[in-house]
């Protein structure tokens, strides 16, 4: 799997023991290129999507991060390109989209990364794609899914969701999906797999609290799936549960009975 998380700093290479925020801000000054140069505006009522896409396309096409700076910012489907990498700072820098769209979107790109932003409603809905990074990001809330993530070479890692209604963090693909903290009502902490295919994927060290499921995982045979040292707490209907589709079969796989499924292993979970 190829984990650099930062594809596209160019100079900042150099930056790896500062933060990818100082990074972002160094290349940012060298370029001497800010978003409110292409007409994006925080903390504004107007919606951001048009002069924001064109923001990600210019520094994206020109090999530069794009750094978001503390605000809200009002977007709906922003198409990511290849190569884009979106960095702000944790907590502050908040993209809201509107119910039942996604804020960005990215279909079939390698080298994509979003790193420390916050989002209301849906932050990401990206598939087919490769070397994708979505790390130390935050949904504060999603009446659908909060973050989804599909295709290989992915890594999913250090990110807080709550109060999503579907699943807070979906990963259909091929990856790692690490260190995620997860709470409030909804029906899926983490969904791994789709219908027709699991995907070869490991999922570790997770702490979900209070989701109707801690993880579903598809049942498809396409794929190999390890989930260890996962913390799952108050999941009214199982910590681990296999998916067929939407349904979900057998019981509590935290409690055994992983063994039925061939294609998961599945050990070293608590379930409380």
């Amino acid at each position: 799997m190829d984990r650099r998380h930062f594809i596209g700093l160019g100079g900042a290479a150099a930056l790896f023991g500062a933060s990818a925020a100082e990074a972002a801000v160094a290349v940012a000054e060298r370029s001497g290129r800010a978003l409110s140069d292409f007409g994006v505006i925080a903390n504004g009522e107007a919606d951001q999507t048009s002069a924001l896409q064109k923001a990600i396309d210019a520094l994206a096409e020109a090999g530069q991060p794009i750094l978001v700076p503390a605000g809200s910012y009002r977007v709906s489907g922003v198409q990511l390109p290849a190569r884009a990498t979106l960095i702000g700072t944790s907590g502050l820098s908040v993209i809201v989209a509107p119910p039942g769209r996604p804020a960005f979107e990215c279909v079939g790109k390698e080298s994509v990364t979003l790193r420390g932003l916050s989002f209301v409603n849906q932050g990401l809905v990206a598939r087919e794609c490769r070397n994708l990074t979505v790390a130390e990001c935050e949904v504060l809330s999603s009446d659908g899914d909060g973050l989804y993530c599909g295709g290989s070479g992915l890594l999913v890692t250090g990110n807080r969701a709550s109060s999503c209604a579907k699943a807070a963090i979906w990963v259909e693909g091929d990856g790692l999906v690490t260190n995620n903290l997860v709470s409030g009502r909804g029906r899926f902490g983490l969904r791994i797999g789709n219908a027709w295919r699991l995907g070869t994927v490991s999922v570790i060290a997770n702490s979900i609290d209070g989701t109707s499921v801690g993880i579903g995982v598809s049942s498809a045979e396409q794929g190999y799936a390890m989930i260890t040292m996962n913390l799952i707490a108050g999941a009214r209907e199982g910590g681990i549960r296999a998916l067929d589709g939407e349904t979900i079969i057998g019981k509590d796989l935290t409690r055994g009975g992983s063994e039925a499924f061939r294609n998961l292993a599945i050990a070293a979970n608590v379930s409380m």
